[in-house]
């Protein structure tokens, strides 16, 4: 603890990234754990509750009336799957939880403006959050794909928290809806566009729209420049919630753009 605070102490300066300074205290606390995966566990049950989940998820879509509209709020369902912030103790509560959570309006709602976005894209790049959540955002990339779209997918580079790795996205089953995948290529909460490979960085440029999970990827792109991109999550703190204009707790569908 005393190696952490010191790290917190010596680091961080006014304006620091808060994804940054986040990846800094895991990578000293994976270090000092001697472990490279301490949540392999809960991220496997997440894939299995969510996965259990799936068939009820398709009868939403079935039914729908809006179907982009619905994909987003299945999509944003699983972001509740976040063990490091005070959330869900087990994967288990999202069983419980799935319906209330899919049923409730966004704030912000940018859900029309992300389909006119859609409308006149070729490519998109998906960029992935955590485990449990990777496996109902097939539901979304399929309707994507419906819609003629290339989806490439981006999972994290090394392991991190319950965030979907490249061995995470192949036992998730996403791999097989999207049209190409890639990593981040670190260790990083979020995106560490500093690391970040070639091919990432190339993938960036090319798409027409970025579609970023959860807050971690908020709070390491919504400062990059990087437009336009829709965040999909659950505003799970005040911080975050703030910034985004979203009170706590609640779904969020924003679109940012120049």
């Amino acid at each position: 603890m005393s190696s952490c605070v010191r790290l917190l102490s010596e680091e961080w300066e006014p304006g620091t990234n808060s994804a940054a300074l986040a990846t800094k205290v895991h990578r000293l606390s994976y270090d000092l754990l001697g472990v490279d995966d301490p949540y392999r566990g809960l991220k496997a049950e997440a894939n299995r509750v969510a996965a259990s989940l799936l068939p009820r998820a398709e009868e939403l879509m079935q039914a729908s009336t809006d179907r982009l509209r619905t994909a987003c709020l299945v999509a944003i369902a699983g972001n509740v799957m976040d063990f490091g912030i005070g959330g869900f103790e087990s994967p288990e509560e999202l069983r419980h939880t799935f319906e209330a959570i899919v049923s409730e309006e966004p704030e912000p709602d940018d859900v029309e403006r992300l389909r006119e976005l859609l409308r006149g894209a070729k490519e998109v790049l998906y960029l992935f959050d955590n485990c449990g959540e990777i496996v109902l955002d097939t539901i979304l990339i399929r309707e994507l794909r419906s819609m003629g779209l290339a989806v490439t997918g981006v999972v994290k580079g090394e392991s991190i928290i319950t965030d979907a790795t490249w061995e995470d996205l192949a036992a998730s089953g996403a791999d097989k809806a999207l049209s190409a995948c890639l990593t981040t290529g670190a260790f990083a909460i979020g995106v560490d566009l500093e690391k970040a490979p070639r091919e990432l960085l190339e993938a960036f440029s090319r798409a027409d729209l970025v579609l970023a999970k959860g807050m971690a990827n908020f709070e390491a792109l919504s400062d990059s420049g990087i437009r336009p991109m829709a965040h999909l999550l659950r505003s799970k703190c005040l911080p975050v919630s703030k910034a985004i204009g979203a009170r706590k707790d609640r779904n969020v569908i924003k679109v940012l753009e120049r």
